[in-house]
């Protein structure tokens, strides 16, 4: 009889679990989580096991929490109640909750002033976390009757701050609390008055999301005394306000200052771009910092060595300056030389500054009959010529200097027994990139060289040898150039397992050199139209990103490679989207292999593909599951491929016959064509182009229908401007290297041949190709032009040229 009741007490556990539509887990330590996010209830579920832990009913309908609704799980500890509709709570919503610690009301209706009936917080003796921030959508008048103060041992908490703020007694009572978060910020002015209310042993200040300009009175800090972290970042108050208000804390410890994008200007108030002095500086600069974040301020000038004037450089740790606009020269002194000065750094971040282009054009108005005249001088930065040695000190981990336009200040970044792991050199738009070189052990682990072109060199050159490096990112650094020279380029690495080469324009890839270790190839924007044959030479690799290429299809033995190497490690990931797929009969292994394959495909393998058969576009995972509906002659019959068979057979001799008539002179011309290829070979001449075409603006119809014969008729290969030359290329390089890539030559002379300088400089060329023996023909086809306005280049050459 208990056996029966046992059993059916399971089975409605099991039962009321399936009906809340909660997935309930639990780990080996009894740590039960109902997971109800997202379910589209009203309520609160009353069926779920009462020894939960943890309950996310975030994202859902509730409108109200009414009394007892938490009673039955009273060993909740984390409660997630965000992103519903809650505008009502009852005093005792949270009766029985006496263990929990983290509590979140966070995106709903609650107000600041009538929506927390007093006492309703009264059970929760422990709890440690409340956000009840990002509920009020309006900037009115709102004063603060939240009973806080039952939260005796509260030490965070996220709220928002409504217009003129006014905080009440409650507040005063949280002696524990540490942390304090403003959200919704509708606040206009900051009196030093606003925060009275507020206990003083609060270590941590967030106020981030303050869109409108706030005036801050200097005062309004004054009740945090003991306040470590101050954060402003992305909030509308302008540089200049927020180093006036650090007063209270001259000559003391801070964790971290952070005023990331705080200055915006507001020509009301005459506030613009930021100049830095010794005056904006005398507070911050007596403070001991271990994190400072002053990035993207607008700060266009440092005077009096103000960013160096501070007198605790050994406590920095993390320094951002990134997204401002001072030159490294405005400083006053060598800022490297202060950067030594800060035993204990760690990572300096400075990027992304529009200083100065590197090749910059000027309109010239000034004439030389004016006695006026204009020297190009050589630029000399602060230090006199740009050849300085920058050595950063051993201690620091990380480095980011990117997105950078400007002279050049320095030629050699010089890193000595250094402990720096990240360093990111990446967009340097100067003049010269600077040699990255390396004494005794280094130990970096991540480098970005994104974006500085063809200054790459490895090696000997401008990057040592980097023997633990793990990730190597290099986007568009015209690659496809330096691997057609030195394949062996990434030998200095040899250790990799990341390597990010995207962005490179590359549609071919010989070789990449011996990397063994490398698990992850992004190969994604490039211009491939196959996946490349040297993925397969990485033994170790499970990550493959080939998306937003020129793909139409995955070979067979890519395919065969890829399963292998899933069948090895038991993962691998590939990436395909955006590529030209298409769905045709001669896709069916790549289509098939999407519905099968166990590896993880980017979109779940159902990409855009082109059919063939219906000339629109499909998804290849509804093309390869209703294959035969799409291509129903792909699979022929056997009796249809036997009467193929014999309609073959006895058409075979009379189709033969035909052919071997109408086409007799195209097989004769075949046959000399190949001698004359391997007559070519044995002289050692490799030819891209039969013949390339020179003409004029006047003769582009007669090139098209002269295309149209000699390729579609005749089976030639042409070469002429307006199809075949590489755009961005010099047009000389293009010209010289397409004549020297032909067999023969044609001239097309036309009156506006006259105007065409470019006619010479082909003509010029093709008389080096043919005394050096490259060039067999020479064609000149003339139209409606006299014999003296021929060009008189051609009269060295008229005993090898045929006239028409």
């Amino acid at each position: 009889m208990h056996f029966f009741i046992v059993l059916c007490m399971i089975s409605l556990y099991l039962c009321s679990a399936v009906f809340s539509e909660c997935n309930i887990t639990s780990d080996l330590l009894q740590y039960t989580v109902a997971n109800c996010k997202d379910k589209g209830l009203t309520s609160v579920p009353t069926n779920l096991p009462p020894d939960i832990k943890k309950l996310d009913l975030s994202f859902n309908r509730l409108s109200r929490l009414d009394a007892n609704v938490f009673l039955r799980y009273q060993y909740l500890e984390h409660l997630m109640l965000d992103n519903n509709v809650i505008r009502v709570l009852h005093k005792t919503a949270f009766i029985g909750l006496s263990l929990l610690k983290y509590l979140s009301l966070s995106y709903n209706y609650l107000n600041v002033s009538d929506s927390y009936p007093s006492g309703v917080f009264r059970s929760l003796k422990t709890l440690l976390i409340l956000d009840i921030s990002r509920n009020m959508n309006t900037s009115e008048h709102n004063p603060y009757r939240i009973p806080v103060g039952e939260l005796c041992y509260l030490r965070e908490m996220s709220i928002d701050l409504v217009l003129n703020a006014t905080f009440r007694q409650q507040f005063k009572n949280l002696h524990n609390l540490q942390k304090l978060r403003f959200d919704y910020c509708h606040v206009k002015i900051l009196y030093n008055e606003t925060f009275s209310d507020m206990p003083g042993n609060i270590k941590e200040f967030h106020m981030t999301t303050c869109k409108d300009f706030v005036v801050i009175e200097i005062g309004v800090l004054i009740p945090f005394p003991h306040l470590k972290v101050l954060n402003f970042t992305n909030s509308n108050i302008h540089l200049t306000q927020a180093l006036r208000i650090l007063h209270p804390f001259q000559h003391k410890s801070m964790d971290a200052i952070l005023f990331r994008g705080i200055t915006r200007s507001n020509i009301e108030r005459d506030l613009d771009v930021v100049v830095l002095t010794l005056e904006m500086m005398k507070y911050i600069s007596t403070i001991c910092i271990k994190t400072l974040d002053l990035a993207d301020n607008q700060i266009v000038s440092v005077r009096n060595k103000a960013l160096i004037s501070f007198k605790h450089p050994n406590c920095f740790e993390y320094i951002m300056l990134s997204s401002n606009s001072f030159s490294l020269t405005t400083w006053g002194v060598n800022p490297f030389w202060f950067v030594f000065t800060m035993q204990k750094i760690k990572m300096i971040d400075f990027s992304y500054f529009p200083l100065r282009f590197k090749t910059q054009v000027f309109l010239d108005v000034v004439r030389v009959n004016n006695h006026t005249i204009i020297h190009k001088l050589q630029y000399q930065g602060r230090w006199g010529v740009k050849n300085i040695t920058v050595t950063f000190p051993n201690q620091i981990q990380v480095l980011r200097l990117t997105h950078i336009m400007a002279n050049n200040g320095f030629r050699e970044i010089k890193i000595i027994n250094s402990s720096l792991r990240h360093l990111e050199v990446s967009y340097f738009e100067t003049d010269v990139f600077p040699i990255i070189t390396s004494e005794g052990f280094n130990s970096l682990e991540h480098l970005d060289l994104s974006g500085i072109g063809s200054d790459i060199t490895f090696g000997a050159g401008k990057i040592p040898f980097l023997i633990h490096l793990k990730t190597l990112i290099m986007k568009e650094t015209h690659l496809y150039r330096v691997l057609q020279t030195n394949a062996s380029i990434l030998s200095m690495c040899p250790n990799i397992n990341n390597l990010d080469i995207s962005y490179n324009y590359m549609w071919k890839i010989n070789s990449l050199g011996q990397l063994p270790h490398l698990t992850q190839l992004n190969l994604s924007h490039n211009l491939f139209d196959a996946v490349p044959d040297v993925v397969t030479q990485f033994d170790s690799l499970y990550e493959l990103d080939l998306s937003h290429n020129q793909l139409t299809t995955i070979l067979k033995n890519i395919i065969n490679w890829i399963d292998t190497q899933h069948t090895k490690y038991g993962t691998f990931k590939l990436y395909l989207s955006n590529n030209p797929l298409i769905c045709s009969c001669g896709t069916t292994t790549f289509l098939r292999w999407i519905l099968t394959t166990k590896v993880q495909l980017d979109k779940n393998g159902n990409y855009s593909c082109w059919v063939s058969s219906l000339k629109k576009i499909n998804y290849t995972r509804t093309v390869a599951e209703d294959f035969h509906h799409y291509f129903i002659d792909c699979d022929s019959t056997i009796w249809i491929k036997l009467g193929i068979s014999l309609l073959v057979s006895v058409l075979s001799t009379l189709i033969c016959i035909t052919l071997l008539y109408n086409f007799r002179w195209r097989i004769i011309f075949f046959f000399f064509r190949n001698i004359r290829k391997f007559a070519e070979k044995g002289l050692e001449l490799n030819f891209d182009y039969d013949v390339y075409v020179s003409y004029s603006d006047d003769c582009i119809y007669f090139v098209k229908e002269l295309q149209k014969k000699v390729e579609d008729e005749w089976g030639f290969k042409i070469c002429f401007e307006d199809r075949d030359f590489v755009v961005g290329e010099s047009i000389a390089t293009e010209r010289a290297t397409a004549i020297h890539r032909c067999r023969h030559v044609i001239f097309l002379v036309s009156p506006s041949i006259v105007e065409n300088e470019w006619t010479r400089f082909e003509i010029e060329r093709a008389k080096y190709e043919k005394f050096s023996k490259n060039l067999q023909k020479i064609v000149v086809i003339s139209r409606d032009i006299a014999l003296y306005n021929i060009p008189l280049e051609f009269s060295s050459i008229w005993k090898d040229v045929l006239l028409i």
